[in-house]
């Protein structure tokens, strides 16, 4: 919870500061782990007794698809919801879409458990509206 609480001021002071101009004098590039994603895909790695990345931030309507790197039997168990996956050989996929906004942990029920060893959470934010265009009355 810390570290996402970091990364995200992190990023707030970093995008104010280059929307002033200032830029970040001598701080190096600003970047931040798994910020949302907002193109309708996200991919998660399972390794052996891992999920890269552990929190991932995505918006609304995003199809998260987890692929095991690992030699060994995993697989994808929500704590709460009704996603999730049976045992995943190595090289094997699994995708969800995730429709609402919220928190979801989730676990390999083989190497971890809600609270421990291999666990995630994948946060869902409200996608933006929509752009719309202003529109102007007829000059008169």
């Amino acid at each position: 919870m810390m570290q996402r609480l970091t990364r995200t001021i992190a990023v707030t002071v970093g995008a104010a500061s280059l929307a002033l101009g200032g830029g970040l004098a001598g701080a190096g590039p600003v970047s931040a782990a798994a910020p949302a994603q907002s193109s309708g895909k996200a991919s998660v790695a399972i390794g052996d007794n891992y999920f890269k990345p552990a929190d991932l931030e995505v918006t609304a309507g995003t199809k998260v698809t987890w692929k095991n790197g690992g030699k060994i039997l995993h697989n994808v168990t929500a704590v709460k919801g009704k996603f999730g996956t049976k045992a995943l050989t190595k090289g094997s996929t699994y995708a969800y879409k995730f429709k609402k906004p919220g928190t979801y942990d989730y676990y390999c029920s083989f190497h971890g458990s809600p609270t421990g060893g291999q666990h995630a959470t994948i946060t869902v934010v409200a996608a933006p509206p929509p752009a719309t265009t202003p529109t102007t009355a007829p000059a008169g």
